[in-house]
């Protein structure tokens, strides 16, 4: 299946053609070219991942099954293929973060027809937070000994699935896509529990790899950085720390009571620590309740945002810079920095207004962040009002006393 994936990746990308596509709100529209970019990105890593494959063969039909995992055990990929007398089918699963139900689905069918040609039907599905945004569709028929690349084709939009009036049947058609959405994560559990990896190239790399836990869903897009939970000493009996959640099979670590908690950029490829972030996130969750740590990493996996997030105000906000050889090229408080321009910009002391809350909404590879900055009221008659809105502009530049962010504009938005 691996030698026919340029075919497919080249279609994908030919697919940002209709982003124009008035079906698409403006949100969905990022979060397809995000899920464009993504399947890039995870072809681009597959040879260096964790991989499980299961083959069987029923009846003249031959299913393979496939799933890749990153190096923080976060699944990227599931692929089904079905071969037999009647053709080929093969199934592509591709997100960032599975739960979060945004994913990218492709579906091409192979069917030989009359005197040795082979009709091709291709449907590309782009889900976002459940709903299905986008679909299209191309098909076409090849001759015998033509390339069955089918980048040439062009897309047909099929037009958005309307409410069903009937409400029983609406909720069958929502059950049955939910059914669906969470079939990879099933697939690769079947996987894991069917035996070990067929390759794990992380396995036989030891490193720094005893004092670290990578936390989910921080790997860089290429695969190869980051963040972990690690602590400011040497001895570290890690089964203390295990809090009974498991992620793709493998135990996560809660360590909120321990004063020594730091964070550190991984380097997976080799498991070595390359230095602390500045923040000090507890666990290697993705989430506790309302606290949250995201990772955005600019598209060539050299500048980064660590936020730790929570319900009204965030507790920490750092941004990074991996440089060669790599080694961390130097890390900088950037909420310290929007504290100060934030509320200079307001006219206003940060001890009158509730904190910050941020939203990183893109990382450039020329270490500009995009940011939208916020602050609302926790409590009393008018709890969850929102006091401001702002869009910052961040530019991070190395200096001789290490790496510093700058705000260079600030502006208004409409308050939510």
């Amino acid at each position: 299946m691996r030698d026919s994936a340029p075919f497919f990746f080249a279609a994908v990308i030919a697919t940002m053609a209709p982003a124009t596509d008035a079906l698409a709100e403006p949100s969905k529209e990022e979060e397809i070219k995000h899920l464009i970019q993504r399947y890039g990105q995870v072809e681009g890593q597959l040879d260096r991942s964790i991989h499980y494959s299961k083959s069987e063969t029923v009846d003249g039909v031959t299913t393979i099954q496939q799933a890749w995992l990153n190096g923080a055990s976060d699944l990227m990929k599931v692929a089904v293929e079905r071969t037999g007398p009647t053709g080929r089918e093969l199934t592509e699963y591709v997100a960032e973060d599975f739960d979060a139900e945004t994913m990218f689905v492709l579906t091409r069918k192979e069917t030989p027809v009359n005197e040795g040609d082979t009709q091709i039907d291709e449907s590309r599905r782009y889900f976002v937070g459940g709903n299905l945004a986008r679909e299209l569709r191309k098909s076409g028929r090849f001759k015998p000994g033509d390339s069955l690349d089918t980048v040439k084709l062009p897309n047909v939009t099929v037009p958005a699935a309307r409410p069903l009036k009937d409400q029983k049947t609406e909720e069958e058609r929502r059950r049955a896509e939910n059914e669906f959405l969470s079939r990879p994560e099933k697939i690769a559990a079947e996987l894991r529990e069917a035996g070990p990896p067929q390759t794990d190239p992380f396995a036989a790399v030891k490193g720094d790899s005893a004092k670290f836990r990578v936390i989910h869903g921080s790997v860089s897009p290429d695969g190869r950085y980051a963040i972990a939970l690690g602590f400011a000493r040497d001895e570290i009996n890690w089964d203390d720390f295990i809090d009974g959640t498991e992620v793709e099979g493998k135990p996560t670590y809660y360590a909120e009571n321990d004063d020594n908690v730091k964070n550190y950029v991984v380097d997976l490829t080799t498991q070595r620590l390359l230095g602390q972030t500045g923040c000090e996130y507890f666990g290697t969750r993705k989430r506790y309740n309302h606290r949250e740590c995201t990772l955005t990493w600019s598209s060539d996996s050299t500048n980064f945002v660590q936020l730790w997030s929570d319900k009204w105000a965030d507790t920490a906000c750092v941004a990074g810079q991996i440089a060669p050889r790599p080694k961390l090229g130097g890390v900088t408080d950037l909420l310290k920095v929007l504290d100060s321009k934030t509320y200079a910009f307001l006219k206003k002391r940060p001890d009158d207004t509730p904190g910050l809350s941020i939203d990183v909404q893109r990382v450039g590879n020329d270490g500009r962040i995009e940011l939208s900055v916020s602050a609302s009221i926790s409590s009393g008659e008018r709890k969850g009002e929102t006091l401001f809105s702002l869009a910052e502009s961040v530019q991070l530049r190395k200096t001789a006393a290490g790496l510093r962010a700058e705000v260079l504009n600030i502006r208004r938005l409409p308050n939510e």
